[in-house]
């Protein structure tokens, strides 16, 4: 039994994912071959399988569980998409979804945007954009999920996702094990952005045993002084 064959398992119950496997192994062949492959993770060999694609996978499954209708054919953001972890994983999982991922660095960008290609999804726009400038463009207040992964603390990705989501739109941020502390920090930021916290969402043992989804509920429309301009976010953040 292969590593992709144990993925499988992990989300039996889910059809999207199952199909969508076998895009998902030749995603991470392109991710290996690419000339960015070093730059995109620096997780290798099986453990991609678990750290990049169940956990992708699982971040899905744990917000869809907020989302007002999982099954509804919702717009979804991913903000710093990289290699395609979540974004483009979850695109695979969820054809019928309208993906946008937002990536700032242009070899990634281009990188996605021939992934996508080479995967037959249709449904993905890649933005070769900042969050801050994304959340000021068309997305804003579009987007009835929104994820980021690994991009910054909480407050901060906080100002990057809440100006695109939609009121009543889900934010999930997977956290590792400082996640109380940044939760404490980013009150400020959780009111300021008319977010507010629908709850902490474990991993399943068997995908992670350390990552938890902290999922917020757009409560409102975001001010429209947020974002702030590109980087002002990362060096003053909310309520510092």
């Amino acid at each position: 039994m292969s590593e992709w064959d144990d993925l499988a398992g992990l989300f039996a119950g889910d059809a999207g994912v199952l199909a969508a496997v076998p895009r998902l192994a030749r995603h991470w062949e392109l991710a290996q071959a690419s000339p960015e492959a070093g730059r995109l993770t620096a997780v290798e060999g099986t453990a991609a399988v678990r750290r990049q694609y169940a956990e992708s996978l699982e971040l899905l499954r744990l917000a869809e569980g907020f989302l007002a209708d999982e099954r509804a054919v919702v717009r979804y953001a991913d903000i710093g998409s990289g290699g395609g972890w979540p974004g483009l994983v979850i695109a695979c999982a969820r054809p019928g979804w309208e993906v946008h991922l937002v990536e700032p660095l242009q070899k990634r960008a281009r990188f996605l945007e021939s992934a996508a290609r080479e995967l037959g999804c249709g449904n993905v726009t890649v933005h070769a954009l900042r969050a801050e400038e994304a959340g000021r463009g068309p997305l804003r207040e579009a987007c009835g999920l929104v994820t980021a992964r690994a991009v910054a603390e909480l407050r901060v990705v906080l100002e990057y996702t809440a100006p695109l989501a939609a009121a009543g739109g889900v934010i999930a941020l997977p956290k590792g094990s400082r996640l109380e502390e940044e939760l404490a920090a980013a009150g400020p930021a959780i009111a300021a952005l008319g977010c507010e916290l629908a709850g902490v969402a474990p991993m399943r043992p068997a995908v992670s045993e350390t990552v938890r989804v902290a999922v917020f509920r757009k409560a409102g429309p975001c001010p429209a002084a947020y974002p702030r301009r590109p980087g002002v976010p990362e060096r003053r953040p909310l309520g510092s």
